[in-house]
């Protein structure tokens, strides 16, 4: 397979867009980690907690489902 220089450009244009990708995955973790600590929850609850809002604001009614469950979860527990 030959590679012309346009070909090579969007290739290594590819490359450097995931590295960005990447590092902003990781400030994103490193932010999480921030929050959770300030607020004095584990870092997985924060993501879930992020992961809600953004269901919600996408799809709506994301947030009463979940407290639907959890209200079911309660009660048979409860029992």
């Amino acid at each position: 397979m030959q590679l012309d220089q346009k070909t090579k450009e969007a290739v290594e244009d590819i490359i450097n867009r995931r590295e960005g990708i990447a590092s902003m995955q990781t400030q994103i973790k490193e932010d999480i980690k921030a929050v959770a600590d300030h607020l004095g929850v584990k870092p997985a609850q924060m993501s879930k907690i992020i992961s809600l809002v953004e269901k919600e604001r996408e799809k709506g009614d994301v947030i009463s489902g979940e407290r639907d469950i959890i209200d079911a979860a309660e009660e048979m527990a409860a029992q």
